[in-house]
């Protein structure tokens, strides 16, 4: 975001937030040089309600009076959306294969306790790439065995799995609720990992959406609205987020600007016309029955829609391959592939 004329903040200076717009939502605003901003929000898998829209939840919380004062009349410059993810050591793959080898931060290198994770990358990529010349050097194929002895025992013996191993178990507690997440953090952060709380066994699924606005809505008013955006063809969260009194957007054509308009701003890729959907719903039958549609809900790109039979329906030039539907189905129906295009924004 650049700045608007007249306002200048101190560069380098952070801003961290929690529970705005919603509880379990995380906030960040980071000053750069140049009067340049960057502000965004975390929406966890764990929330309970299936109303998981990304891009509304962004616009209320950089409207937050304590934000807004100094954005204001400023301009977005570029805007994008990506899945973290942030599970750890307990969200570690096998990391090598014949031929093959993970890094970064789809290989569980995220430190969960102190919500680091560029550095963590950073560093598998190097100890991959010393792994590599190393076998190179020494005439070895790239075998999973030879693998192993050259880059995972280099990650196992270095500072990452250390600090890995002592945040292992930090964010337990989130899988219960807010309150159990941040104590459970404190209680492994102080112990250095030797305490912690226990995980649940039981992954407790999103609410339903008559469950997550029982008691704001009436249940047939909230079928009503359902009924009426599948026909639509459109998602269900301004509707319900409207009917429950969130303000409306107040678009300026600057800053606070439709989905579609940020689809446009910093360089969005798009895929060549003859390429082949990314996404792909597996069992539709599942889709019909479900209850959640969270994969329209969370979509960062309004790629993903109300399609025909109540199956959603994917439009491969809006996708910005966060991976938000992949990870958030409460079904794992969601076939995510590789693709072309799709990269949201040339600065990022």
């Amino acid at each position: 975001i650049e700045l608007p004329e007249g306002v200048d903040l101190e560069p380098g200076t952070v801003y961290h937030t929690i529970g705005y717009p919603e509880p379990e939502i995380f906030g960040f605003f980071y000053v750069h040089p140049d009067r340049v901003v960057s502000a965004g929000i975390f929406v966890p898998s764990w929330m309970q309600s299936p109303v998981r829209t990304g891009y509304r939840y962004l616009q209320h919380f950089i409207q937050h009076p304590f934000f807004w004062r100094f954005l204001k009349g400023g301009k977005l410059r570029s805007w994008g959306a990506k899945s973290i993810l942030e599970s750890g050591k307990h969200g570690e793959p096998h990391l090598a294969g014949d031929g093959y080898a993970r890094i970064g931060e789809n290989s569980g290198s995220t430190n969960v306790l102190t919500g680091s994770g560029v550095d963590e990358a950073w560093l598998t990529g190097v100890q991959l790439g010393e792994a590599v010349l190393e076998l190179m050097r020494e005439g070895k194929p790239f075998t999973r065995d030879n693998l192993d002895a050259a880059y995972v025992a280099r990650r196992r013996a270095s500072w990452l799995e250390k600090e890995g191993e002592i945040a292992e178990n930090a964010r337990n507690g989130f899988q219960k609720s807010l309150l159990s997440g941040f104590l459970g953090m404190a209680l492994d952060g102080l112990s250095g990992g030797r305490l912690h709380l226990t995980r649940p066994r039981v992954r407790k699924p999103p609410q339903k959406l008559i469950d997550a606005y029982f008691g704001r809505l009436p249940h047939s008013y909230v079928e009503k609205l359902v009924a009426g955006c599948l026909k639509e063809g459109r998602p269900i969260h301004d509707a319900l987020m409207d009917a429950v009194g969130w303000p409306e957007i107040p678009f300026d054509g600057q800053l606070l600007v439709s989905h579609q308009d940020a689809l446009l701003v910093g360089g969005k890729v798009q895929a060549p016309s003859d390429a082949a959907d990314h996404v792909i719903f597996r069992d539709q039958a599942l889709c019909q029955s479900c209850d959640t549609r969270i994969c329209i809900e969370i979509c960062s790109g309004e790629a993903i829609r109300p399609g025909e039979g109540a199956v959603p329906a994917f439009d491969r030039e809006k996708c910005v391959h966060c991976g938000a539907c992949l990870w958030n189905c409460p079904s794992a129906n969601v076939s995510f592939a590789a693709a072309p295009g799709g990269l949201h924004s040339a600065e990022n």
